[in-house]
């Protein structure tokens, strides 16, 4: 810091040195650069305000070159506004009633010249992003009739071939306009009846007007012809400048340029010393966007505090707060929408917190804060929850009106932590403890969470190396037919015995594995291991109508996890009608019919779908009706007291009636008792399994008990 101030000092005072010789300069000669210095001073100053001008044009039809491409509204904003501010200087500046009447003149040619093309460029901007979202839209109601399965060909050529011409003007090629309109027509007589096709015409025909509006506007712009009489504005004020400099003589004239190098050099110096120094301070501890604290001048801040408390200074609390599900508005409608949004909520948050309280930005929508004022300690839960309801309450932006929430982690000094890494670690903790209870809570560090964190910790590390060191195994719990007692299928389960954790419960393994992205290839090293198996079974002389395999939600948002089912079917051998894949009925109603496609895929294969644990969710049957299921498994907690618990008892008698009602077949798990299976039994439930007949046991013990099973 020392040295920095020295730099300083040292280039200050030479620059004054400098500037005091020159206004010494400056007295002697004052005569012979009075009037050459006012002179060309005001019109260099003049000059700078037309280069401006043609900078500013020449990025305005740069704009307008960029048709059918997407567009920075507020950088064109920017630049007419700026347009706008030295036009007007220009204008108001009286230095060009000393030129010749022409400047007035071409001045007010130019600002007429520029109202049109600001129509110009508004009328651009509405064509160009009317084009851009029609083009999207039209791919979207081509997609959609793909879907339908037309079966006329022509139609498809035709949209294949309107889409393919209006696409050339995005690739910077001519609009084949005559064409076009040719396909237009042909297309016409085929839409009636069909209304997306009806839809589809009717987009073709206005983005076709458009382009040719949006040409018109292009070509207008061309005429309008303002960077020639910007040009000609600035050829008249070059020689008007040339004219009044040889006026005034070769002494002024070398003067005024030695003075006006100095002087420029001298302020240009001074001032951005001046300025670097202020602007690196503050850029090195505050956020640029919110203006906030940074996370250098938080951790500053808190080691201050730290240090301060054993000179009598009272306790505090750290709050880190996280905003729930920011990340889907900044990567759906923009990082500036989202930068907005931010600012909107520090201001929020910042006015909650009042000025006794420390808030900062240390990530990009990660905030901490320092509560230390007594009041707002001793009733933190009441500060907290205005933080939250502040958080939550809708947020205009442009056009959008958007809502989030947060989750907030509370650590207290000195009790959860002496250091400003533990307070803040403890707080971040407790933060992603509230996001794991749903979000939009908060939550106070307690040394539970620490164990809780640690175990995940543990758990993750191993898991990324435990398919590869072969720690999983798979195990088989027999399905049996009620009637007759016969195994007729097995459910495939994996187990993790981790040489450093023991055995790991997949109740506490498969949450971990699906958030860190690894439940993809252990379900796929499920899904091949319970095929192969089954086909030893096959090749062994057990007829077994299935193996039902459990496959994460996670594993089937994949985009290739339809081909990489198919490879290990066909790799394996299996039959795919030998296949029941289990789904959590969880996973069906969190998304749409539409986005389940991959569930009529892998059924066109002949495999078998299973709804697992059915009834702990919110279905329906009439919504279950719609989609491509085979099987309704009944979660085992209907089935553990359904010889005690009328209510259970009816559910599950219910969901047997209705779901053969409709075709399925009923699986319970959970059976562990003869009662149990005795009223199931008597509901005319297909199929059981459980730990009465048989717990879940390796492929060995499998085929034993298999064979047992058949004799009796």
């Amino acid at each position: 810091m020392f040295s920095i101030n020295s730099f300083f000092k040292k280039n200050v005072d030479g620059a004054m040195i400098l500037l005091l010789f020159f206004v010494v300069s400056l007295a002697i000669l004052f005569y012979y650069l009075q009037n050459v210095n006012t002179n060309i001073k005001n019109n260099d100053q003049y000059m700078n305000g037309v280069v401006k001008l043609q900078n500013y044009n020449q990025a305005i039809d740069n704009t307008l070159m960029r048709s059918y491409r997407y567009l920075d509204n507020d950088q064109i904003a920017e630049t007419t506004k700026q347009f706008d501010i030295e036009l007007l200087a220009l204008q108001e500046n009286e230095i060009h009633v000393a030129f010749s009447s022409e400047v007035a003149a071409l001045l007010k040619q130019i600002s007429t010249l520029y109202e049109i093309k600001t129509d110009v460029i508004e009328r651009f901007k509405t064509l160009n992003a009317r084009i851009i979202s029609a083009v999207y839209y039209l791919y979207e109601l081509e997609i959609s009739l793909r879907q339908k399965d037309i079966e006329n060909g022509q139609v498809q050529k035709l949209l294949g071939d309107i889409l393919y011409k209006i696409g050339q003007v995005f690739m910077g090629r001519d609009l084949d306009e005559l064409h076009l309109e040719q396909d237009l027509v042909s297309l016409n007589l085929h839409r009636s009846g069909d209304e997306v096709l009806d839809y589809f015409y009717g987009h073709s025909k206005q983005v076709l007007k458009d382009i040719r509006a949006l040409n018109s506007l292009l070509k207008q712009n061309k005429t309008l012809a303002l960077d020639d009489t910007i040009d000609s504005l600035s050829v008249l004020l070059e020689y008007e400048s040339r004219r009044n400099k040889q006026a005034e003589g070769m002494i002024g004239q070398a003067f005024f340029i030695f003075a006006l190098i100095i002087l420029i050099v001298l302020v240009y110096t001074y001032l951005k010393v001046l300025r670097n120094r202020a602007e690196v301070f503050y850029l090195a501890y505050h956020d640029t966007l919110t203006k906030l604290p940074n996370r250098a001048e938080f951790e500053r801040y808190i080691n201050e505090r730290v240090n301060e408390k054993h000179k009598g200074k009272k306790n505090f609390i750290v709050l880190f707060i996280d905003l729930d599900r920011f990340k889907i508005i900044n990567d759906t409608l923009g990082h500036d929408i989202g930068d907005e949004m931010l600012v909107v909520l520090a201001d929020r948050i910042s006015n909650i917190l009042g000025k006794g309280n420390l808030l900062a930005r240390i990530g990009g929508d990660e905030f901490v804060s320092i509560i230390e004022n007594k009041k707002d300690i001793d009733s933190i839960d009441i500060l907290v929850n205005k933080i939250a309801s502040i958080i939550r309450e809708p947020i205009q932006i442009r056009e959008y009106s958007l809502n989030t929430s947060a989750s907030i982690g509370i650590a207290k000094y000195p009790d959860d932590g002496q250091t400003k890494s533990m307070l803040l670690k403890h707080a971040d903790s407790a933060m992603y403890h509230a996001k794991d209870n749903g979000g939009d809570t908060y939550a106070f560090y307690t040394e539970q969470l620490s164990i809780k964190i640690h175990r995940r910790l543990e758990l993750e590390q191993e898991l990324v190396h435990a398919l590869k060191k072969q720690e999983f195994i798979l195990h088989y719990q027999p399905q049996y037919h009620l009637s007759t007692a016969k195994i007729t299928g097995a459910e495939a389960l994996i187990r993790w015995n981790s040489p450093v954790l023991g055995n790991v419960s997949p109740v506490e393994f498969i949450p971990v594995a699906e958030d860190t992205g690894l439940i993809v290839e252990l379900g796929y090293f499920v899904f091949r291991s319970a095929c192969q198996e089954y086909m030893k079974w096959k090749d062994q002389g057990l007829e077994l109508n299935l193996i039902a395999i459990n496959i994460s939600s996670v594993q089937l948002r994949q985009a290739d996890a339809f081909e990489n089912f198919k490879s290990i079917i066909d790799e394996t051998g299996i039959e795919a009608k030998n296949i029941e894949i289990e789904l959590t009925e969880r996973y069906i109603m969190e998304y749409a019919t539409g986005k389940l496609t991959i569930l009529d895929d892998l059924r066109s294969l002949g495999c078998r779908i299973s709804i697992d644990d059915f009834g702990t969710g919110y279905s329906s049957m009439s919504y279950l009706k719609s989609l491509s299921i085979d099987t309704i498994k009944i979660d085992k907690s209907f089935i553990s007291e359904i010889t005690t618990n009328e209510h259970d008892a009816q559910v599950a008698k219910t969901i047997i009636v209705l779901s053969q009602s409709l075709g399925y077949e009923v699986i319970a798990e959970g059976v562990e008792t003869l009662e149990q299976e005795n009223v199931l039994r008597s509901y005319n439930c297909d199929m059981a399994q459980g730990y009465y007949f048989a717990k879940p046991m390796d492929s060995e013990s499998f085929i034993h008990i298999y064979h047992e099973k058949q004799i009796l």
